[in-house]
């Protein structure tokens, strides 16, 4: 079948095909928001995707290794809370073998005398049911929340860390995380990394910085992607929300990222962008960004469908996703000499709803 939209630089070739209009969240919400952590194992598939209304919360679902659901999802429940106030929404999750399910959720705590803005962190859970119920295990990053600026207007954030994807490298040594820096330091803003070990992921996590990876707390993040016009604006120009995933065709590790410019207040979407490198503790190794997708909406995902795979590895083919909706196989490869076609993916809103019916709101 025939690209409908493919693109390339130097370093990759990203080509887009028509596939049958599915969703992860089914009608139980009118777009996902958030990360959506997928596995697939045993011919079946696990979905954890997250809602914001009235309030932020994560369910499960299970379903076929194509992902359609049968079954309606299931909220999944917090246990040992200290802030059971706070929204949470679990982007990451990593399966310990023989033993739990790990996982990483980003927490939007309030921010004083600024209603409408929050200030994200990163934290840690547990599950020991496959993901039904959560044990809170402390916090991953966190800033002060005397650094909170509530004179940001970017419409949601007033600092923090968040927006997050996780996986291991391919030698089972350390989890790496990537996570979006809104900073109240403009030179800290942009896509960041941690890392920890697999053998100790309730270690403190060591942090990409100016002075390599490094666990004193006191170094900054040091952005692979810096923003271009900081968080406290209403138009920031920024990658943000990364979906990281190891795919086997490349044998190497591609990020999805989001990219606002143009704002007010809305944190529009530019488009979104593809970069790819071998070894993730090579954090100065990812290509510059590739725009796969003019527009389009938040969270973009390639979950693949092989037996082991969902949204941290994808094989030759995978599903793409925005905003938990997906109408799309993605298909990631080396140029190979090939000229970019410069075909990047869009989706109208008339085009949405021949897909996904005119009933349902457009997230884009």
């Amino acid at each position: 079948m025939a690209y409908v939209a493919e693109t390339a630089n130097d370093a990759l070739h990203v080509g887009f095909r028509a596939a049958s209009p599915i969703t992860l969240h089914g009608r139980t919400c009118w777009r996902t928001d958030g990360n959506s952590p997928v596995r697939i194992e045993r011919g079946s598939a696990v979905a954890f995707f997250s809602r914001y209304e009235p309030v932020a919360q994560t369910l499960r679902r299970v379903g076929r290794r194509d992902l359609t659901f049968d079954l309606p999802p299931i909220a999944v429940t917090f246990r040992d809370d200290p802030e059971p106030r706070v929204g949470k929404w679990i982007e990451a999750i990593w399966q310990e073998p023989g033993g739990p399910l790990h996982g990483w959720f980003h927490g939007e705590a309030p921010v004083c005398g600024a209603p409408k803005l929050w200030m994200p962190y990163i934290g840690r859970i547990l599950s020991q049911d496959g993901g039904l119920t959560w044990h809170c295990r402390g916090d991953l990053l966190r800033l002060p929340s005397a650094l909170a600026d509530y004179t940001w207007r970017n419409g949601f954030f007033a600092g923090g860390y968040g927006d997050l994807s996780a996986l291991p490298d391919r030698a089972g040594t350390s989890l790496y995380v990537l996570f979006s820096s809104y900073h109240p330091d403009e030179s800290v803003q942009g896509i960041a990394a941690l890392r920890l070990p697999l053998a100790d992921l309730a270690a403190p996590p060591a942090l990409w910085t100016a002075k390599d990876w490094s666990t004193d707390s006191g170094l900054r993040p040091k952005p692979i992607w810096p923003a271009r016009r900081g968080w406290r604006h209403a138009d920031p120009d920024s990658f943000w929300g990364p979906a990281v995933h190891y795919n086997r065709a490349l044998d190497a590790f591609v990020v999805l990222l989001n990219r606002t410019a143009g704002g007010a207040g809305d944190l529009l979407q530019e488009g979104i962008y593809a970069s790819v490198n071998r070894d993730l503790a090579n954090a100065e190794g990812w290509s510059p960004p590739l725009q796969i997708v003019r527009g389009g909406a938040w969270y973009p995902q390639a979950i693949g469908l092989e037996e082991g795979c969902g949204d941290t590895e994808v094989g030759s083919v995978g599903r793409f996703f925005m905003a938990g909706y997906s109408a799309w196989e993605i298909e990631f490869s080396r140029t190979a000499g090939r000229p970019p076609p410069g075909r990047p993916l869009t989706c109208t809103a008339q085009q949405f709803a021949t897909l996904f019916g005119a009933d349902r709101r457009c997230p884009w």
